[in-house]
């Protein structure tokens, strides 16, 4: 069972950082997001989906050419190939 509360903060942080955003990469908001939770047991829930402001970050960080914004069982598989394992995998996330 992993951590909601890092989840939680992370999928906050992310929405902060989107209403602020001027030009920085989404991989560059993403490690000032993510780095303090380095490790982490996280528990994302929701915040990672590709409809939500950490998982929009997600794709544009890992995937930029992919449209995320359909909603399939096979788009649902490719996300977490293409772009929540090397999301988890950039942060050491458990």
């Amino acid at each position: 069972m992993g951590n909601h509360a890092v989840g939680r903060a992370m999928g906050l942080m992310a929405e902060m950082a989107l209403k602020m955003r001027t030009n920085q990469p989404a991989l560059s908001l993403l490690d000032e997001i993510c780095e303090p939770y380095r490790g982490a047991d996280a528990e994302f829930d929701e915040v990672t989906e590709p409809d939500q402001a950490l998982g929009k970050l997600m794709g544009e960080a890992f995937s930029p050419d992919t449209d995320w914004t359909i909603n399939t069982e096979d788009v649902a598989d490719k996300w977490y190939d293409k772009v929540y394992i090397k999301f988890c995998s950039r942060y050491e996330f458990c």
